[in-house]
């Protein structure tokens, strides 16, 4: 079968980006307790674009030493072939699923306080892009039967984002700022609007992005590099913002994010930063008078079955800006690198 693995990332020094390549590799067996995926479809995350194109500051070293790596884990797919002790909990070949690429240990003090997602003993299954994957049954979650598989790719995001506007406190009346109209950010616009908040803003290079953001619910857009936009951007709310995420990795865009933070607002950082990613706080005017509270968020907690659930309240679809063939995966690695488009998806099966 064919998988994608990543062979390079991006040299600095040489101005190289990152490179991708599709290699032909067994097909893998599952264990017992395992579930076969036939992959459909499988979406690439910012994590993917930060690895390919961005500064990997701290795991650098780390990501180097794993090369060539797999990768992709926004998939949805169909089951092919499930172990008997996965049979056991009533798993069938052919159901529609997706799958959530960590698997948690269950044993751990955060696994068993409902803290899974900072699970001590954590292992990452890096196979998204692959024809064919294997997952313990615990990382595997059925579709309903009419879910299509195309936006269901979209899901585990989706537990991203509905972690990040539960650590911001969306609520009713609530303004709400969003670094980012990616995949995830635009997911919070429409998290936003579901919520009741009374104004949405959201800040983006790239003019496009912008505008689907204000189709999608945003009442303000913002290129961030526009002179005094902090002033504009707070002018527009009425006020600083109750809530403000920031999910671009971004050091600019973190500073912003707590310039444009109200007094007890919460500030959300989830994403992954590069070389230097030192913020720097007054903790006499920011902290101790102005009570803002800064949260960082690595995956979501349990959020799978409700991203399931919310994923027909959301509009997946209009985030998908391009989708190509396994045998096409170079178009979509150069569309990642235009940075022109919410999210791009390969269709795996071919």
């Amino acid at each position: 079968m064919k998988q994608l693995f990543i062979t390079a990332v991006r040299d600095f020094d040489a101005q190289t980006m990152g490179t991708v390549e599709a290699r032909e590799v067994p097909l893998p067996e599952p264990a017992d307790d395992e579930i076969r995926i036939k992959v459909i479809y499988s979406s690439i995350c910012g994590s993917d674009a930060h690895t390919l194109t961005g500064h990997l500051g701290e795991f650098e070293q780390m990501t180097r030493s794993m090369l060539p790596m797999p990768f992709g884990h926004e998939l949805s797919g169909i089951i092919d072939k499930v172990g008997p002790k996965a049979a056991a909990y009533g798993y069938r070949e052919g159901e529609k699923v997706i799958a959530n690429y960590a698997r948690y240990c269950y044993s751990c003090d955060q696994c068993r306080s409902g803290h899974e997602n900072l699970c001590a003993n954590v292992q990452f299954c890096m196979n998204g892009f692959a024809e064919y994957a294997c997952f313990h049954v615990t990382q595997v979650f059925k579709l309903p039967e009419q879910q299509d598989l195309l936006t269901a790719c979209l899901i585990e995001p989706l537990t991203i984002a509905l972690g990040a506007a539960e650590q911001a406190g969306f609520s009713w009346g609530k303004s709400v700022a969003i670094m980012g109209a990616g995949g995830i950010g635009l997911m919070l616009v429409q998290l936003a609007r579901l919520s009741g908040a009374s104004d949405i803003t959201v800040f983006d290079l790239v003019e496009e992005k912008r505008e689907l953001a204000r189709r999608l619910g945003a009442d303000h857009v913002f290129d961030p590099r526009d002179e005094g936009v902090v002033e504009q951007a707070i002018t527009a709310a009425g006020g600083k913002y109750n809530c403000v995420l920031e999910g671009t990795g971004a050091m600019s865009a973190a500073h912003l994010t707590l310039d444009l933070l109200a007094r007890d607002g919460n500030g959300v950082y989830f994403a992954m930063y590069g070389k230097d990613p030192v913020l720097p706080v007054n903790l006499h005017s920011q902290f101790y008078w102005d009570q803002k509270h800064l949260h960082g968020m690595i995956m979501g907690a349990g959020m799978f079955p409700k991203a399931i659930r919310m994923s027909r309240r959301i509009d997946l679809g209009s985030l998908i800006q391009r989708v190509h063939p396994l045998s096409h995966y170079p178009r979509a690695i150069d569309d990642l690198f235009s940075r022109g488009f919410a999210k791009i998806v390969i269709k795996m099966d071919e």
